[in-house]
């Protein structure tokens, strides 16, 4: 009897544990049906106009032995007219893909915006007598490079007088990326270098989105860029401590920096010299000045090792 019981208690368990199941089994149906339903109630916009696609050109590819046909090779002219009207058409198809999240588009914006600071700024980096920072103006995409003076007064009094007349917390501002942007449509500034006695800028920038960064300095005791001759494909910048040569490296057409030329600030000075030049494709050059500002060493890095070539006394 106590193992009948058992068996039948064991029975009506998994008929139980069987009806529970069967149960489940259609409320998950219509619940997935039930969704399904809803998202098929809002159908995906799609363009009347068929994607656009772009023209194939016979062009054949040899290497290492082996021939490959690449159709699209003609796509590496970026100024081909072909190649920018594809652009466009690719451009306007998205656009109209996308038109009706246009709403949704502009909620998502807003709401990252108002989780972002509305202020963002680099903590303060100590240069003899000024404090160096970036930060990016409320409102503004691109950032703005500032100083002010520090008080160097050691008396409690000094600092409070100094604090009364606004001394260390006048802002000078060296570079809005902000104008320049808006002067040439579109900005990158790659490296801004100080000179020692804090009266040049020295930076590098991109008014293109290509990627090679021209050279520019600034006198900051008047505002105006040192006019120079054009130099494009500079990478990394090191003042000189006579604050008259700057040093700076050259990028090839494989965007490897490989030669170091020093360039004077002095009235008709068109030729900058070549101070180094790498001649080893898998190694490329990098400047850096060490600490009391005595020394510029020029390196030689690769994926494995890396070489001090080269020391200039900056004085």
């Amino acid at each position: 009897m106590h193992l009948l019981a058992r068996s039948v208690s064991n029975a009506s368990l998994r008929a139980h544990s069987f009806s529970l199941s069967f149960a489940l089994i259609p409320s998950i149906s219509a619940s997935s049906s039930s969704f399904s339903s809803k998202c098929r109630a809002e159908p995906i916009s799609v363009p009347s106009q068929p994607p656009p696609v772009p023209k194939r050109v016979p062009f054949t590819l040899s290497l290492h032995g082996h021939s490959w046909q690449d159709p699209y090779h003609w796509m590496r002219n970026t100024n081909d007219p072909d190649f920018l009207n594809y652009l466009n058409q690719e451009n306007s198809y998205a656009q109209a893909f996308m038109a009706d999240t246009g709403s949704l588009q502009r909620t998502l914006v807003a709401e990252m915006k108002n989780r972002m600071p509305s202020k963002v700024s680099t903590p303060v980096e100590c240069f003899g007598p000024w404090l160096y920072y970036e930060y990016i103006p409320e409102g503004k995409e691109y950032p703005v490079l500032c100083r002010r003076l520090q008080t160097n007064k050691p008396g409690w009094a000094e600092k409070i007088l100094s604090y009364v007349k606004a001394e260390f917390r006048r802002e000078e501002i060296l570079l809005d990326w902000n104008e320049v942007a808006e002067k040439r449509g579109y900005v990158h500034v790659g490296q801004c270098r100080i000179s020692p006695d804090h009266n040049c800028l020295a930076y590098t920038l991109d008014a293109s989105g290509s990627e090679q960064f021209m050279l520019q300095i600034k006198d900051l005791r008047n505002g105006c860029i040192i006019p120079m001759a054009p130099v494009n494909g500079v990478v990394s910048l090191a003042w000189a401590q006579d604050c008259k040569t700057l040093f700076y490296t050259i990028a090839d057409e494989n965007q490897r920096p490989y030669r170091v030329l020093c360039t004077k600030l002095e009235p008709g000075n068109t030729d900058d010299t070549l101070v180094f030049m790498e001649n080893d494709p898998s190694y490329c050059v990098d400047l850096t000045s060490t600490k009391d500002g005595k020394f510029i060493t020029v390196n030689s890095n690769s994926r494995s090792s890396s070489e001090e070539g080269l020391c200039c006394r900056c004085n």
